[in-house]
């Protein structure tokens, strides 16, 4: 099974004692890093990933893992600078859509 940490901040890099592969990319990524993080998830079963990095590529990333038949286990995290992630709130909007109704949710902070 093949596990991998993408990410920017230096955090990341512990990731490699857990026998993570490692992939540092920087901040903004250009199209070329954007291929090449695309093309990591894809290869990779499990693949955890900091927010900032998720966040530029997740549009691309969600229309081609719905075309995977088995798709890895996806895990954002939030980076060394931002404290939490907007999965929760992605989460939401995707379960309200699938119901039909905007769900009450309580934003707790």
């Amino acid at each position: 099974m093949s596990a991998v940490a993408i990410g920017s901040s230096p955090t990341i890099d512990s990731m490699m004692l857990l026998g993570f592969k490692v992939m540092k990319v920087p901040e903004k990524l250009g199209e070329t890093l954007q291929e090449e993080v695309l093309s990591a998830v894809l290869e990779s079963k499990v693949v955890v990933i900091e927010e900032p990095v998720y966040a530029q590529v997740s549009d691309r990333l969600s229309k081609l893992l719905s075309y995977v038949k088995e798709p890895p286990l996806l895990v954002v995290v939030p980076s060394h600078e931002q404290p939490s992630t907007h999965r929760l709130e992605e989460l939401y909007q995707k379960l309200s859509y699938a119901v039909g109704v905007r769900l009450k949710w309580v934003k707790r902070e």
